[in-house]
Parts: structure tokens; C-alpha cells; sequence
């Protein structure tokens, strides 16, 4: 069949369609701010972790965080654990949500897998190590594009030959820079012999 929209008129639009719409433009993610930040940050505190306010996109859909948002951490009695904070939806009716995905305690643990199936979708915000005494550590995921990444648009083809050339044009200055100026940057296996105070010495391994 063909689908096309949208359009005034008698035509209904409902979930399946506005899904299909925005799961062809963006890949699933995390906003970013005005600063040039992630949203959706998770940060430890005691016997919990915080969301920070932002927005998200997973498989079409969306979800909206508009407060700092609180969930309970608790401990194992006698190994340290590794949780996953991830946004999880039900792709057949909703909603979307934070959830934390607990691990399994041990003394080597690892983070749960998430799930991304035809009927859940998630994206790991952070995983979160709690120790038995109740200490929590967060190590942020949100860079991480296999489990999470920034919303980012799928059809861009222009992005990866963009960066490219700039990645291009930064190789460029910092070859030209080397060896010259008073702050000079040498990248060699021997000590410089010409160096002054200030330069900058990137030692080659042999």
C-alpha cells in the first residue's frame, strides 16, 4: 500500500502515522540544550539519582521531562550492582517513561542489556554502580549512539563529508603549528633540543 499525509480533509491521523513520520526523520536520543548540552543528565545523591529536566526521542515517539526527577536507589546486601537509567516506552500503548533496570549483584557485575523490541524501546541514560554500603556512582551514556546518542536527523548525508572537512582543516593548522611560534608543539620520539619553556613535547612511543 501507499501512505501519504497530512492533509486537511476527512482523513484521521493517529499514533501509527505520526510514528512512522518522525521514526524516518530522527534517530533516537537525547535533546540538546541552548548551551550546547545534553539533557537528561543523571547525577548520584544519597541513596538516589537525579534526572535533570530535557527531551527524547525513541523509535517515533517522544518523551518530555520538564522538572528534576528523583528515583530510589537501593543496595545489595553483600555485592556491588550495576543498574541501567534508561527512558523506556511501550511502543503499543504507552507511555514513555524513566525507569532504572537493575542488574545482577556480584563481584564482578554487569550492566543490564536494554531491550529494543516490537514492543519496547529504551535508551540508557547512565549506568549507576551501587555498592552494598549504599555508595552510588554514575557514569554517563548518553555520548554512547549503540545505547543512547543525541537526536540527530537520520537523512543528513551532508554530516559525515561536513565533518570530515573540518576534521580536514583542523589536521592542516595543527601540522602548521608545529615547530613554529614561541609556544612550539613537537611531536617526536626524542626530547626536542630546541624547545623552550612553554612548548609542548608529544612523545612518540618506539
Amino acid at each position: 500500500m501507499q501512505y501519504s499525509g497530512f492533509f486537511n480533509g476527512e482523513a484521521e491521523y493517529g499514533q501509527e502515522e505520526f510514528n512512522r513520520y518522525f521514526a524516518n526523520l530522527y534517530r533516537s536520543g537525547v535533546s540538546i540544550d541552548d548551551s550546547g548540552f545534553m539533557t537528561l543528565g543523571v547525577t548520584a545523591g544519597a541513596g538516589k539519582v537525579a534526572v535533570s529536566p530535557g527531551f527524547a526521542i525513541l523509535n517515533g515517539f517522544y518523551y518530555y521531562n520538564d522538572s528534576d526527577y528523583d528515583i530510589e536507589i537501593l543496595p545489595d546486601t553483600d555485592y556491588n550492582r550495576i543498574d541501567r537509567v534508561v527512558v523506556q516506552v511501550d511502543q503499543f500503548t504507552g507511555p514513555a517513561g524513566l525507569s532504572v533496570k537493575k542488574g545482577t549483584p556480584g563481584s564482578s557485575p554487569v550492566p543490564p542489556s536494554i531491550t529494543r523490541d516490537d514492543s519496547t524501546y529504551e535508551i540508557s541514560l547512565a549506568q549507576v554502580t551501587v555498592t552494598p554500603a549504599g555508595g552510588i556512582a554514575v557514569k554517563d551514556e548518553r555520548f554512547d549512539q549503540a545505547v543512547c546518542g543525541a537526536i540527530r536527523p537520520k537523512n543528513l548525508t551532508e554530516y559525515p563529508s561536513m565533518v570530515a572537512e573540518f576534521q580536514k582543516q583542523w589536521e592542516a593548522w595543527f601540522a602548521s603549528q608545529q615547530g613554529t611560534g614561541w609556544r612550539n608543539i613537537y611531536i617526536q620520539e626524542g626530547e626536542p633540543g630546541e624547545a623552550v619553556a612553554g612548548s609542548i613535547w608529544i612523545a612518540l612511543r618506539p
